[in-house]
């Protein structure tokens, strides 16, 4: 063979071979190979495996990953060696799954403020998006778009705990359990036997009491509509009113000044379904002054008459003289 025809063949031969290197190096592994080969991320494959996850990310997808850095696994305090029992795995692989969006590749430029998408888990991922960097909860992803051969994958700096497994350090509150529940309601109305009055009438309360009436699948629908005085067949508009009649009823009301308060059921109202609610003194303390200064402006029917008395003796003294 010629020397000509010997390089030629060589050139072939290593064109040939740096192609298939070339074509191996742009083609990439799938989730779980791109992930591995970081560095960066053992802790994340390493717990895929424990939960038996690795698989399913092998898969064909698509799949969307975010991952957290070995890092974001210690600050999360994340260790395996406390994941032991079938309940234990099930948390992480819960944690695990609440970073993958399985059907789809999404891209970061196609991520927009305020958009969710569901978690392998079935929760809702809600994403931000501030000057081009996307977040989501306290988590920000800070290298994006590694391209997997399945899927892509967004690095992130801290792991996306669910909402049903946040933990916080602020005190719930909750009724110790010796301890009864505070009722609101100084007085509790209801509905009577008949169905056609409230069971009670007439009550006597003190100034910031609450009044509460309630009722539950009762046979008619009622309400509690404020009327200026017993009698009266009209709403006050802009009074208090529990809404319209229902069969269910659960309203309330605190008075903060001396007043009678008058109420009926405006279905039954023409059958004298009233009643009424005395506050402290039951007189409004502006009425009452109103009364007095009026009662000091205009003259009383005594004095009306002793003025009249006064005319009639003048008049009888000028007849005599």
């Amino acid at each position: 063979m010629n020397r000509p025809l010997t390089i030629m063949m060589t050139l072939i031969v290593l064109t040939q071979t740096l192609a298939i290197v070339s074509a191996q190096e742009a083609t990439p592994g799938d989730i779980v190979d791109e992930a591995s080969a970081t560095g960066s991320h053992d802790s994340l494959v390493s717990a895929l495996n424990h939960v038996a996850l690795t698989e399913t990310l092998r898969g064909d997808g698509p799949f969307t990953v975010f991952a957290p850095t070995d890092q974001a696994f210690a600050d999360a305090g994340i260790n395996l060696d406390d994941y032991d029992t079938d309940e234990e795995n099930e948390t992480l692989s819960d944690i695990l799954l609440h970073h993958v969006i399985i059907g789809a590749a999404v891209e970061a430029a196609d991520v927009t403020d305020g958009m969710t998408a569901e978690a392998g888990n079935g929760d809702t991922l809600t994403f931000t998006v501030v000057e081009g960097t996307v977040s989501i909860g306290d988590s920000t992803v800070t290298t994006a778009d590694v391209n997997a051969s399945n899927g892509i994958i967004h690095v992130v700096d801290k792991v996306i705990i669910p909402p049903t497994d946040q933990t916080t350090d602020e005190p719930v509150d909750e009724v110790p359990a010796d301890e009864t529940p505070v009722d609101p309601c100084d007085v509790t109305i209801g509905i009577d036997d008949s169905g056609y009055a409230y069971d009670q009438e007439s009550v006597t309360i003190d100034v910031g009491e609450t009044v509460c009436w309630k009722w539950t699948e009762a046979d008619m629908p009622h309400n509690v509509a404020e009327i200026e005085s017993i009698g009266d067949s009209t709403r006050v508009e802009g009074g208090v009113y529990s809404g319209a009649a229902a069969a269910t009823v659960d309203f309330s009301y605190t008075f903060s000044d001396n007043t009678t308060f008058y109420y009926a059921c405006e279905p039954h109202i023409a059958m004298g379904m009233v009643g009424e609610v005395i506050v402290g003194t039951g007189i409004d303390a502006s009425d009452t002054t109103s009364d007095s200064k009026e009662s000091e402006a205009t003259p009383g029917f005594a004095a009306v008459v002793s003025i009249a008395a006064l005319f009639g003796a003048a008049a009888l003294l000028s007849k005599r003289d």
